[in-house]
């Protein structure tokens, strides 16, 4: 068995626990072979010793093993150069959604939107982005054949249909848990050039936690602005140096070298 195949089948024997895998790689342990090893090779999937292993993920914080895939596997090789992450409430207001909407009309046919597919400004974006023919990245917290939650199914083909791609670390129909939607915030967070925070509010919010964690590994972090007497993650982020953005030059600036 290479290398490679006992990557992949650490990631399907441990259902894509970054820690459990961590710890046998440590150990040395041998995982009973959970398929065929000749069908190892069969996954669409890439790991972290493979060339095509996108570069900017190696510096987050525990870098997936193995990432299984569904789509146009070469969306990876534009992403560190332009990858656009936006992540948001999952409540949205009529606000956030009138302004996400405007930004899409005239933001650069070359990047890439990044998400989580979740309900609210993640699935936004994925349908924003693809009604204006760009190309659009969705990272699970569950397996790859998992949807969640089941209403997105209809998104998750639609970025399939048109070009895009399908991304987690979880192999198979391994269900989601409360800690697997924040372990997959740093890849997000990690393939962003730019992340950008749409709404959120309150200390425990996930995609704030996003956005703190895409500055700490240095990201660009934008934001959108509220009104002074609104309780706003976005505003808090802008006063610590965030770039604000009220339209879509304000994030095509950012991807100019």
């Amino acid at each position: 068995m290479t290398a490679r195949e006992v990557l992949i089948n650490l990631s399907l024997y441990k259902n894509g626990d970054w820690g459990d895998i961590y710890h046998m790689v440590l150990k040395r342990e041998k995982a009973p072979n959970v398929v065929e090893e000749g069908d190892l090779g069969k996954f669409n999937c890439v790991t972290l010793i493979d060339p095509r292993y996108p570069v900017c993920l190696r510096y987050v914080a525990c870098p997936p093993f193995t990432l299984f895939y569904k789509g146009d596997i070469s969306l990876l090789e534009r992403l560190d150069k332009y990858g656009l992450g936006i992540v948001g409430s999952r409540e949205y207001s009529q606000y956030a959604k009138s302004a996400l909407n405007d930004i899409f009309t005239n933001l650069s046919k070359d990047l890439v939107v990044i998400s989580g597919m979740a309900k609210g400004i993640d699935r936004l974006a994925h349908e924003y982005a693809i009604k204006n023919g760009i190309k659009t990245v969705a990272i699970l917290g569950s397996g790859i054949n998992h949807i969640y939650p089941k209403q997105n199914e209809d998104i998750y083909n639609k970025i399939i249909e048109n070009g895009g791609l399908i991304i987690s670390e979880y192999p198979l129909n391994t269900e989601p848990t409360k800690s697997s939607f924040l372990v997959r915030n740093r890849i997000i967070a990690g393939l962003s050039k730019t992340l950008f925070l749409v709404e959120s509010n309150g200390p425990r919010s996930g995609a704030y936690y996003t956005a703190r964690y895409a500055l700490s590994i240095g990201k660009n972090v934008a934001c959108l602005p509220y009104h002074a007497n609104e309780a706003s993650n976005c505003n808090a982020l802008i006063k610590d140096g965030a770039y604000l953005v009220e339209d879509s030059q304000d994030i095509n600036s950012l991807f100019i070298n």
